[in-house]
């Protein structure tokens, strides 16, 4: 299940969110669409979490580009997590882990430190941290977690649309023999 997930999240990144779109064509005017990485993400491990949960929840944020921050509880010593930073080892400054609390989360989204937080669960949201994203206007991702590359990576991502003109007077210059939409 986890190997299927990480080829579909591969696959939306290769096929829809690692390019530019531009469905329009119209002639003298880009208008593009692009996907950018989430800024600082923190993924939040909570003890009724499964591992598939866990391990699909890394996969995606490291398919779409993330700096991505496991946030466990110090009471909570779970082996998957042992065993996944055990085997995260070569991604380096891509992903760190932290034991803290709630309250130590809801501290560092008060000081800015991350920009989205990927729960599996929205039962799984501590009041401290639901007050500090509210007051920051943080993200909480609470939707379950999918195997399913294009509903899941959106989580991860943010979507960024540009409109440039490169037309002067009409005059199209170097661009003049583009293919583009049927004039009307």
């Amino acid at each position: 299940r986890i190997q299927r997930a990480a080829v579909s999240y591969e696959r939306a990144m290769a096929e829809e969110f690692g390019r530019e779109h531009d469905h329009f064509r119209l002639l003298g005017q880009d208008n593009l669409r692009r996907y950018l990485p989430a800024g600082p993400l923190r993924i939040r491990v909570d003890p009724r979490d499964g591992s598939f949960q866990l391990v699909a929840r890394v996969l995606a944020a490291r398919a779409a580009g993330c700096a991505i921050t496991v946030s466990t509880p110090a009471e909570d010593e779970r082996a998957d997590v042992a065993l996944l930073h055990e085997l995260t080892e070569s991604w380096a400054a891509a992903i760190e882990f932290v034991e803290e609390s709630d309250e130590a989360l809801a501290a560092a989204i008060g000081r800015g430190q991350t920009e989205r937080i990927r729960y599996a669960d929205f039962a799984h949201v501590g009041d401290p941290v639901r007050r500090a994203a509210a007051a920051a206007g943080l993200h909480l991702a609470t939707a379950p977690v999918l195997g399913v590359g294009r509903i899941e990576l959106l989580h991860y991502l943010r979507e960024q649309t540009l409109c440039v003109d490169y037309h002067r007077y009409g005059n199209l210059g170097t661009r003049a023999g583009e293919p583009r939409a049927e004039v009307r």
